[in-house]
């Protein structure tokens, strides 16, 4: 869930913090303001990088079946190849890495954790001061498709997050294939788009999501390991190509030499 990592949302943070200092009616109007500029900003769409009247991008499956307490609960997850966004650029790629953790007893809401480092493995954080942002699943029959946004933003305005594909190894706990595995070993990589791929691909029949705007763009490729073989991401590569995913604006994130903040 690199989705809204930037520095851009932790500035945003500060922002509704002081807002909601305010005292009395103040602190409502204030409150409103900024769901306003988000509802704004959330909901905007990135006309510059869609379809336009081409051909029609077929619909994605998420994965299914999906365990999300092994996807949540069992280790840190690393990106290797993601394609770079509005709110995460070129320039970022370094030591990304998402961690996640309950946030209540009920396992209905996640906190998200996204770190990075700027313009090289030894660069300044691109979240420094750790502001964690939030997972909801909206659909309980459906837990892999996910949203994502700050958590002082109504839920309602958080950008599709879909894990579209984990490693075949991993068969959850109570399913016909239960092969008893071990939980705690969870998913080896996943495959992770935001929301439906709506811009159409280099090669025929491919799409991809956007390489602007916030919500309707994204895209990577998890590994549990900060440096897996090239099998493990060549794996959830050829998964992302089966489901139609075009993969050309994937850029390489790098691992080698990173230090990582304690999650």
């Amino acid at each position: 869930m690199p989705a809204l990592s930037s520095r851009a949302l932790a500035r945003a943070s500060l922002l509704s913090l002081a807002l909601c200092a305010l005292r009395g009616a103040d602190a409502s109007d204030a409150a409103s303001s900024v769901s306003s500029r988000f509802r704004r900003a959330f909901s905007s769409s990135a006309a510059k990088d869609t379809a336009g009247d081409g051909p029609r991008c077929p619909p994605v499956p998420t994965a299914s079946p999906f365990d999300l307490a092994a996807y949540v609960e069992s280790h840190p997850w690393y990106v290797q190849e993601q394609q770079p966004n509005a709110y995460q650029p070129a320039s970022a790629l370094f030591c990304v890495r998402a961690a996640y953790a309950w946030e209540d007893a009920a396992k209905t809401r996640v906190a998200v954790l996204n770190t990075a480092n700027e313009g090289g493995v030894d660069g300044p954080p691109a979240n420094a001061r750790k502001t964690r942002l939030r997972a909801v699943v909206p659909d309980a029959a459906d837990p892999s498709k996910l949203a994502v946004g700050p958590r002082f933003v109504p839920s309602a305005l958080y950008g599709p997050y879909w894990v579209v594909a984990v490693s075949p190894g991993y068969v959850p706990p109570g399913t016909d294939e239960d092969s008893g595995t071990d939980a705690a070993a969870g998913y080896e990589w996943a495959v992770v788009s935001g929301g439906q791929p709506t811009v159409p691909g280099k090669k025929k029949n491919t799409c991809r999501t956007s390489l602007r705007g916030v919500n309707g763009s994204g895209l990577w490729i998890f590994t549990r390991e900060p440096t897996p073989s090239r099998e493990v991401v060549e794996e959830a590569r050829a998964a992302a190509r089966d489901l139609g995913i075009d993969l050309s604006e994937m850029r390489a994130v790098t691992h080698e030499g990173c230090e990582y903040p304690d999650a």
